[in-house]
């Protein structure tokens, strides 16, 4: 067996210890505390002194007692001092019947400060290593003045004892550093390969971080693309089909279905850059009521089908203007008005907006099924619902997990009381006070009047020809005089830039070859004059607010996300168009 081996003897053999020595530097005190025992038991055998057989008794008794004190749970600290106290007091009364000073016993002082710096730390060490100096001064004295001592006469008879004890003390005083410097480097392996482990599940853990953020955003876009082609024909045959009620409420059903898969898509989403703090509150000023009567007006066709009595009442001294985040607004009042309505079969929902304080309390009670007692304290966690309602209602449980991080991160407060059976009233407070209406605000696009008669050349870049084809279809039914000129791609896009004179591009953040943020940025610098001011209008279903911030800095003048409202696109359309011939003009 190597050395090294024999030094790590004690832990491997720490699972046959008992169970108060199996752990940390116990191994070391437990095999300490046997070979001290024997050593004593050793020197009353083979080396019997009247004199020294009560003092080496006592010796004995006393590492019985420190084994006993760990053996019953007592701290390391308390019962390493209670053994070096009394061995202390023990050299120091032997020392003094057998020379004081040139005692050979005193050797055993030496033990005292490295057992303390080893097992309680340097400071007890040094404490330690100050009261054997001390002890040494102190019988030196006593030698000194004749006090208590006769300096001893030492003969042949004296030599046994005296090797043993010299051999004894030095082997003593090896054993114990070599012991504790293993025990140190292996407690420091062991947490450099703990720390090296940590490292690379840190590592590896945002390497999946980030793999999954661009997993769920490339998933994210890749379902909204498709959505907004099927949101926005559908909207396109609503508008043809009005004197066909069938088909109107075929087209309905599936403008709900639609509208209900895009929920569950923006939740995912939002839920993911939520864990990953990555949204953040964008505040506008606008007018609260029409932002309520939005979020309503979104459940007006399914609630005519029902029985429900629904009310919607904003009091007079609600602040018309405030300022917030407007579409995070929007979207805790549908989370919460969906929920409303889906738990609630028979009786009513109603919507109550009141001012409080400094700012407005939004109230949605519901006489529905009601939220289980044992539901409740985990009812704004992630996907948390109960099995019989996923079920029967469907959901993902991610809709009042990240209503209420939305609403925090307003700045705000929610909260809810439930009776099982008899209903639910959610509610939520924002701090918003009244605002004054800045120009800008007030000649939004909302007012904008469509110059539907004139003339305009349109260049729409996309990589999907349904989503050119819709664009083209909005374009030209609001703008019937104009031209649409289709690109797939950023190159291509320039190329038809420099060969003609367009009024607006219409341009797709993520294609091949060459994406809409690249093809943005050269645009603006490598073209010069007129050409390099056209307004673009960016289109995008990528909502990773780092890329959109991207496509701000490479120029676009403003940006659309897909799934887009129609009238919305035409309202930001002809806002860029009255903004070039502004500029034109001045």
């Amino acid at each position: 067996m190597s050395t090294q081996q024999a030094l790590d003897y004690p832990k491997r053999l720490a699972r046959y210890l008992p169970q108060a020595f199996q752990k940390g530097q116990r191994p070391y005190l437990f095999i300490l505390a046997w070979l001290a025992m024997t050593l004593v038991a050793m020197l009353m055998i083979f080396s019997p002194d009247e004199k020294l057989y009560l003092p080496r008794l006592f010796i004995f008794a006393l590492v019985f007692a420190m084994y006993l004190l760990l053996q019953f749970g007592a701290s390391e600290g308390l019962a390493v001092n209670v053994v070096l106290g009394g061995l202390s007091l023990q050299i120091i009364y032997i020392s003094l019947i057998t020379g004081g000073v040139f005692s050979s016993r005193l050797l055993w002082l030496n033990i005292a400060p490295l057992i303390a710096f080893y097992t309680l730390g340097k400071k007890q060490g040094m404490v330690w290593l100050g009261i054997g100096c001390s002890i040494f001064i102190g019988l030196a004295l006593c030698n000194a003045l004749g006090v208590f001592i006769e300096t001893p006469e030492i003969g042949p008879q004296d030599l046994r004892p005296s090797y043993l004890l010299y051999s004894t003390n030095l082997l003593a005083v090896l054993l114990i550093p070599f012991v504790y410097n293993n025990l140190f480097r292996k407690t420091f392996k062991t947490r450099g390969t703990y720390n090296r482990q940590l490292q690379e599940t840190q590592e590896e853990l945002e390497r999946l971080s980030a793999a999954r953020e661009l997993f769920i955003a490339n998933v994210s876009h890749e379902l909204r693309t498709p959505m907004n082609a099927i949101l926005g024909f559908n909207t396109l045959l609503l508008q043809q089909v009005q004197d066909k009620p069938q088909a109107i409420k075929i087209l309905q059903h599936t403008k709900q279905s639609a509208d209900h898969l895009l929920t569950v898509i923006n939740d995912v989403l939002d839920f993911s850059q939520l864990q990953a703090g990555k949204i953040r509150i964008h505040p506008e000023i606008f007018v609260l009521s029409e932002t309520i009567e939005s979020a309503t007006g979104l459940f007006l066709q399914r609630l005519k089908s029902t029985q429900l009595d629904f009310k919607c009442v904003v009091d007079t001294d609600v602040p018309k203007w405030v300022r917030t985040d407007r579409h995070r607004l929007m979207q805790i009042l549908v989370n919460l008005l969906g929920n409303a309505i889906k738990f609630t079969h028979q009786g009513f929902v109603h919507v109550h907006v009141l001012k409080r304080e400094e700012g407005v309390f939004f109230s949605i009670k519901d006489s529905g099924i009601g939220i289980a007692p044992e539901l409740q304290p985990q009812i704004f966690e992630r996907f948390t619902q109960g099995t019989e309602v996923q079920a029967r209602f469907g959901g993902n449980g991610l809709g009042l997990s990240i209503s209420k991080q939305l609403v925090e991160l307003m700045g705000g407060k929610i909260g809810f009381e439930s009776t099982l059976g008899e209903g639910t009233h959610f509610w939520f407070y924002l701090p918003l006070a009244s605002q004054t209406p800045e120009t800008s605000v007030i000649t939004s696009p909302t007012g904008t009047n469509l110059n539907s008669d004139l003339s305009y050349q349109f260049l729409v870049v996309d990589d999907h020809p349904i989503n050119r084809l819709l664009v083209r279809q909005i374009l030209q039914k609001h703008w019937k005089n104009s031209a649409v000129t289709e690109a797939d791609n950023g190159i291509k896009a320039l190329n038809e830039i420099q060969a003609k004179r367009f009024d607006l591009v219409l341009m797709d953040m993520v294609m091949p070859e060459m994406d809409g943020i690249e093809a943005t940025q050269r645009l603006r610098q490598d073209l010069h004059n007129e050409t390099a001011n056209i307004p673009v209008l960016g289109l995008t279903a990528n909502v990773n607010p780092n890329d959109l911030e991207r496509f701000a800095k490479a120029g676009v003048d403003a940006t659309v996300l897909k799934p887009f409202d129609q009238l919305k696109l035409c309202e930001q359309v002809q806002n860029l168009l009255n903004r070039k011939k502004s500029f034109l003009g001045s």
